[in-house]
């Protein structure tokens, strides 16, 4: 066994572990949880049958098996940043809806004690 397939081992033990975790809490949706079961089958086949990748790299027309893999990794990086972009916005938008919440309660409060006096 070679340096490269106990880092694949160790990797796809992490995705595993985090798999489970992340499915415990819930808070996967369904197409998270398919890519997450891909990714972690992908690394268990390519670790114990590298011959795949030479089928892989012959249907794609690559020089290269990990030439594949890097471009796979590029399209799955810009998929997970534009998730993260849009949990971001999506706390961004209901924390502007909270703090407009608050402050018209606040407003309200004021005018409440204001009329009292």
């Amino acid at each position: 066994m070679n340096l490269l397939e106990v880092f694949f081992i160790i990797s796809w033990l992490i995705i595993f572990f985090l798999a489970l975790d992340v499915a415990k809490k819930q808070k996967f949706n369904a197409l998270h949880f398919v890519v997450f079961i891909w990714v972690w089958s992908g690394l268990l086949v390519f670790t114990f049958s590298p011959t795949v990748l030479n089928l892989i790299w012959r249907i794609f027309w690559m020089q290269r098996w990990a030439d594949v893999l890097v471009y796979w990794s590029i399209v799955f990086l810009v998929y997970f940043v534009l998730l993260l972009l849009k949990k971001v916005e999506a706390n961004k938008e209901d924390i502007t809806k909270l703090v407009r919440e608050v402050s018209i309660l606040e407003g309200k409060l004021k005018d409440n004690e204001n009329k009292k006096k």
